[in-house]
Order: structure tokens, then sequence, then C-alpha cells
């Protein structure tokens, strides 16, 4: 199965994103959050797990 006009669909929207943005992440961010506090769903924040570190003696 060919999903190219799938990931250019995809490629396109991002990219115009960016640009109506003028490729400023902290600005795009900020749209984000505006739009996600705004959409009025729920927002689950989920607390970041711990990475267990390998004993030494085992590496």
């Amino acid at each position: 199965m060919n999903h190219d006009h799938i990931i250019k669909e995809v490629r396109m929207i991002r990219e115009q994103l960016a640009a109506s943005h003028g490729y400023n992440v902290r600005a795009l961010f900020a749209e984000a959050k505006k739009r996600q506090k705004e959409s009025g769903r729920k927002v689950v924040k989920l607390t970041p797990r711990r990475l267990k570190i390998a004993d030494e003696k085992a590496v």
C-alpha cells in the first residue's frame, strides 16, 4: 500500500502551520496551547517515569 499522498499532505500542513507562525516554535506552541484550552476537552497530564539505572556489575 502506498501512503505517499498522505505523507505529502501531512508535510504540506506542517509547512503551512510553521509558515503561518513565522517558523517560530514558541509562537506555534502558544497557539496550540490556546486551541487546546479553548476546546474544552479534558487534558491528561501524566507524571514522568523515572529511568531505571542498570547495575554497574551487569554492564
